[in-house]
């Protein structure tokens, strides 16, 4: 045992000391300090708000993407502890994504800057007080006079107004800057419809579904949306599935989602749009100069340029009109060229043409975007020429999150005095010389226009964590220094400025008491009208102009070079949290560090295999990092992404993996942030193990993540049957006499399968998981790291299997026989499935594996042993063993503050596992005993199933069978893992509904 682990000695003078204080006795003993003495301190004055040992809720906002998505702050004790999605919000409708879980780790981040700092005359960043940071920033600009700028990240609402008039009463100017501000699709917008906008886009609706590179699951505007959509549509919630079809040179988590992948060559998607709207068109007619214009794009055309066959062009143009509504969407950040506004033109047509704007695609909701990275060129060039002296950098990192090519760190330099409002010292606010750490968002007041009708309003749900300022608070306080233009800005407080917002919001909707609608906002997290009218568009002059042109990409390397978002990183603003760095990226399975993503092909040719170090090498940069090789990229593509290799933004991120955009050069076009290149590719004789949580990649016909077809699904078809009918066998299952034979359950039989072992008045919790509707997106996963006090061991301990998610997404390739270069992927939820007949329960020799008397698997964390017993006998990987005491290693100061007080921290030598938030049960128990009632169906859930944006997972009591879950056990789609065990268990999955994958 480490010294720093033995248990410390307690004497009797200390024992009797110890025992008195608790006055009842109740003091842990064996934890008790000789060097510290914990004192028991009543409140003198009781908060009306903080009750002890009960949850406090309050209304706010996500700040994690420009989304805008609504958030339940749960807090105990005056700190928050969990975040959920607002029910009432229209945008994410009580679910919420992995970076929006992983918000409370940039709360209680210790990368934090716990001050104001400043440069010393060395150029050393020394503390210094608010006082003096305020009167150095008014003293500056002061001097500066109309030579202000600022550079935004936030979103809009009433302090990007106060930034703006701020800035603005200087003579100055703001750009409101975002790394995927979705450029492309706005100058699309512009270029055939008029609009300077971007779209809504209704995938609910949509019968079929075509995206040309746009990731709408991942990083693409409103992702957690569209996601819910996407599910309705595609999960066979009316017994019809819509077809889904993704056009790109890779596939990303999005992709995998899809019925077909058409693996174009890189750049030319807008022929393959076009061809499209020019069969259409040709079918149906329409204006005479738009279908000239669409001529030249025949089938042979695009066949010729994107490399698929002209009959597969035509068979995707035919399928796309026969249905109605559908959809096509482009504008991916992965797949950005320098035609990528032309490729989102082209799809523009192709939705016009085919009926769908107005219907799946709407104009009128006015979703927030940021101005491009044109406006950010032109105030650069402003800092060079002597314009701007004094530059403010709010809630933006652009010295990480541009190309080196674009030189805007050195640009930057130029700027005379720079100040950075970053909460951590990140790339950008380490080339500053005033730091003024902000309030993070669950620390002050704010708002947040998202959208059309949306207004979001944020609170204050805990004291701050350090010494840190609202940027609103900043502005006002500043300019009561400097006085002259910015005298007018008169409020005393920011809430008071932000409260005066609001007034002029009530009056508009008729309220006349303020108090009233105030508190009401408050409560709710905003006010949220009813869904924008949609505004009718036709067709503007520029329509015609549209055209497709091969792209030339820069460099002369054997690839083309695919930069993607990671799908939990987003641009690398979530590399500093742990949940989300352990949280593998759902397609590769990788943790904690980047990678090279080459087609097998090519890996053959490079005679590179995974793990092996290359350097990928433009004509802007190098960078090197591990192989992994894949099909799901073209094999003369190579792939990686973006989020990692950061040089500062504290210690989880800073020197973690390799920064893509190191290759990029320069965007050439007004509106891209990131432009596609060619590079080669070298062994440089290294090696790194990847990091990664994947298990064996196939099912090896163990029946775990089962499909059936769309027919047998409507047929209402068992798994079983549709096995037999498809002739496709299922462990040895071939006739439907054998079928009966292995069944050989009674009604009884089955019932008790159903219930467990109890018949009495007890409930027996239990799920479904419907894979039809599963993405893969791993909201759950990091959900039940936040419920569940799970602690992240680092990148060395994954290399050894020793990760201690409860709950994982495991994905599974299966051949698809369209395409022999590529794979279908499956995912499953795997998570302990609370068995009757639990295997891991008879051989603990110390019964900390137990039965409870509602059904659940309980495991004793005081008892066990750590014999792992439980672990070999489980044959579903579902538990854990605590190597080391992972209290520092996982929770450094003040992460530690995030752990929910209702779920014990494990110890080292412990096993532990899912208990279906036996915390969440039992509460909803006390409550429901309280009122003398019984629980109803769908009062609380579990964290994983109350985060999955596609409602994929469905928690209750199995025995009502009036309840939800009840209703889809019986589903004929509903199957057990590794059922012939007989182990019982209490999760039934409906099997995925497929399409047929050939075109």
């Amino acid at each position: 045992m480490a010294d720093e682990d033995q248990l410390p000695t307690l004497d009797r003078r200390r024992f009797l000391t110890v025992l008195g204080a608790s006055g009842a006795g109740a003091a842990a003993l064996s934890g008790c300090s000789t060097d510290k003495v914990e004192r028991l301190i009543p409140y003198l004055v009781q908060s009306e708000d903080q009750v002890p040992g009960i949850s406090t809720f309050y209304a706010s906002s996500c700040t994690e993407c420009p989304t805008g998505c609504g958030v339940h702050v749960r807090t105990r004790e005056g700190r928050a502890v969990k975040l959920e999605g607002n029910p009432d919000h229209p945008v994410n409708q009580g679910k919420l994504c992995s970076q929006g879980q992983a918000a409370l780790q940039g709360l209680y981040n210790p990368g934090r800057l716990k001050g104001p700092m400043a440069r010393d005359a060395s150029g050393q960043l020394q503390e210094i007080t608010w006082d003096d940071a305020i009167a150095r920033l008014a003293g500056k600009v002061s001097a500066a006079g109309t030579r202000v700028a600022a550079i935004s990240g936030a979103g809009r609402g009433t302090f990007s107004d106060l930034l703006t008039d701020w800035v603005g009463a200087l003579g100055g100017r703001v750009v409101r800057y975002q790394p995927f501000a979705a450029e492309p699709l706005r100058a699309a917008n512009r270029q055939v419809f008029g609009q300077d906008q971007l779209a809504s886009y209704d995938f609910a609706k949509a019968k079929y579904i075509v995206s040309f590179g746009a990731d709408f699951l991942e990083s693409w505007p409103g992702s957690i949306e569209h996601q819910r959509g996407f599910s309705q549509s595609h999960g066979f919630s009316q017994g019809s599935v819509a077809k889904f079809v993704y056009v790109a040179p890779r596939r990303d988590l999005t992709g995998l989602n899809a019925d077909q992948w058409h693996a174009v060559r890189p750049g030319s998607e807008a022929a393959l749009a076009l061809a499209m709207a020019n069969i259409l068109a040709g079918e149906r007619g329409g204006a005479a100069g738009l279908r000239s214009m669409l001529a030249q794009y025949t089938p042979e055309m695009a066949a010729q340029e994107t490399g698929l066959p002209a009959g597969t062009i035509q068979q995707l143009a035919r399928e796309f009109g026969a249905a109605r509504p559908s959809l096509a969407v482009a504008g991916g950040v992965a797949n950005q060229h320098a035609g990528a506004a032309d490729v989102c033109a082209a799809v523009n047509l192709l939705n016009y043409v085919a009926g769908n704007v107005g219907e799946t695609v709407r104009f009128g909701v006015d979703p927030d975007v940021a101005d491009g990275v044109a406006a950010l060129d032109e105030l650069l060039r402003g800092v060079e020429s002597g314009a701007v002296q004094v530059l403010l950098v709010h809630d933006a990192n652009p010295a990480y999150t541009l190309p080196k090519a674009s030189g805007f760190a050195d640009r930057f330099r130029k700027a005379g005095f720079k100040v950075s409002t970053s909460m951590y010292q990140d790339e950008t606010a380490a080339l500053c010389d005033l730091l003024l750490p902000q309030h993070h968002a669950l620390e002050r007041w704010d708002d947040l226009r998202p959208r059309a009708g949306v207004h979001n309003l944020m609170q204050p749900v805990m004291e701050p964590v350090f010494n840190t300022l609202p940027a609103g608070e900043l502005l006002l306080r500043t300019a009561k220094k400097v006085g002259g233009p910015l005298a007018r800005f008169t409020a005393p407080n920011y809430l008071a400025h932000l409260q005066g917002r609001w007034q002029a919001l009530a009056s508009s909707r008729g309220a006349h008491d303020f108090a009233a609608f105030w508190h009401d906002a408050v409560q709710h997290g905003g006010v949220f009208d009813q869904a924008a009218a949609v505004t009718p568009v036709s067709l503007a002059s520029g329509a015609t102009q549209v055209k497709y042109t091969r792209p030339q990409f820069e460099g002369n390397g054997d690839f083309v070079f695919l930069p993607y978002p990671h799908g939990m990183l987003y641009d690398g603003r979530g590399t500093n949290k742990p949940w989300l760095l352990e949280n593998a990226d759902p397609v590769t399975k990788i943790t904690w560090h980047s990678w090279v993503e080459i087609h097998p092909e090519t890996a053959g040719k490079l005679d590179v295999r995974d793990g092996e170090i290359v350097r990928v090498t433009s004509p802007h940069g190098s960078v090197e990092a591990p192989v992994f090789v894949y099909a799901g990229v073209r094999p003369d593509a190579v792939a990686m992404p973006l989020g990692f290799g950061h040089t500062e933004y504290g210690t989880y991120a800073r020197g973690r993996g390799a920064n893509a955009l190191d290759v990029l050069g320069a965007a050439k076009a007004p509106f891209l942030s990131y432009v596609s290149t060619r590079v080669s590719v070298t062994k440089t004789g290294g090696y790194k193990r990847l990091a990664s949580i994947a298990g064996n990649p196939r099912q090896l016909g163990r029946g775990i993540a089962e499909a059936v077809s769309l027919q047998a699904a409507q047929k209402g078809l068992t798994i079983e049957q549709a096995y037999i009918a498809e002739g496709l066998g299922k462990h040895e299952v071939n006739t439907e006499q054998e079928l009966e034979a292995v069944k050989g359950w009674s009604q009884e039989q089955a019932e008790a399968t159903r219930h467990g072992d109890y018949a009495g008045a007890m409930p027996r919790w239990g799920m479904a998981i419907d894979l039809a509707k599963c993405t893969g997106c791993q909201a759950c996963v990091t959900a039940c790291y936040a419920e569940n006090n799970i602690p992240t061991v680092g990148e060395g301990e994954i290399l050894k299997g020793r990760e201690m998610t409860w709950i994982r997404i495991e994905r599974y390739w299966e051949d698809d026989s369209a395409n022999q270069d590529s794979a279908n992927a499956r995912f499953i939820p795997m998570l302990c499935q609370q068995c009757n007949n639990a295997p891991c329960e008879p051989v603990c020799p110390v019964y900390a594996a137990y039965h409870t008397a509602d059904g659940l698997n309980g495991q004793v964390y005081n008892r066990c042993v750590g014999t792992r017993y439980c672990a070999n006998n489980c044959p579903y990987k579902v538990r854990y063993f605590n190597w080391y005491k992972y209290n520092e290693m996982a929770w450094p100061e003040p992460l530690h503050l995030q752990l929910n007080p209702d779920v014990t921290v494990r110890a080292r030598g412990v096993m532990e596992k899912c208990t279906f938030c036996i915390q969440r049960i039992r509460g909803a128990q006390n409550t429901a005993r309280l009122e003398d009632r019984p629980i109803r169906d769908g009062e609380f859930t579990t964290a994983c199933a109350q985060a999955c944006p596609s409602d994929a997972i469905v928690f209750g009591n199995v025995k009502d069978p009036t309840s939800k879950v009840a209703r889809l056990q019986q589903e004929p789609r509903g199957y057990r893992v590794l059922e012939d065990l007989n182990t019982r268990s209490a999760i039934t999955y409906l099997a995925k509904v497929v399409l047929p994958t050939k075109a």
